[in-house]
């Protein structure tokens, strides 16, 4: 296989790596922005979990037993709203990051693949430092 060809290899591998992580990237920023409308919504359904307030007026065991319940699926309700919607939130920027790091990684890649393709275009005399350099991106992306 000619410098060349691997050179155009490697070009292709890095920028279909590129467009799988811009496209993970979207598609979990999409998630997020799903998961915070539903946060939101989740507020407004529990305002309406503790309405009407019955105050004084509703006595008895039957209104203690309501009560509680309201008070246990409030309280659960809260519970989603304040931890499980931010650790998802959490969890999809721990891996939105870690994407934007391959990303750098990869921007590196083509940077080096670029200026072994300069290389190249300089001569005969460059082609082993060129090859060098190839060897080097062929160790990083296959």
């Amino acid at each position: 296989m000619s410098l060349s060809s691997i050179l155009s290899s490697v070009h292709s591998s890095i920028a279909s790596q590129s467009g799988d992580i811009d496209r993970q990237i979207a598609k979990l920023e999409h998630a997020k922005s799903r998961i915070e409308s539903e946060q939101n919504a989740c507020l407004g359904e529990i305002r309406k979990v503790e309405q009407p307030d019955l105050g004084n007026d509703w006595t008895g065991t039957r209104a203690g037993k309501f009560d509680d319940t309201r008070e246990a699926a409030r309280q659960a309700m809260t519970n989603i709203y304040e931890y499980d919607y931010d650790m998802y939130k959490s969890r999809i920027d721990g891996r939105i990051n870690g994407l934007k790091i391959e990303r750098g990684a990869l921007n590196a890649a083509s940077a080096i693949a670029h200026e072994a393709g300069e290389l190249m275009e300089k001569g005969e005399d460059f082609m082993e430092a060129a090859g060098d350099k190839l060897s080097e991106l062929k160790g990083w992306l296959f």
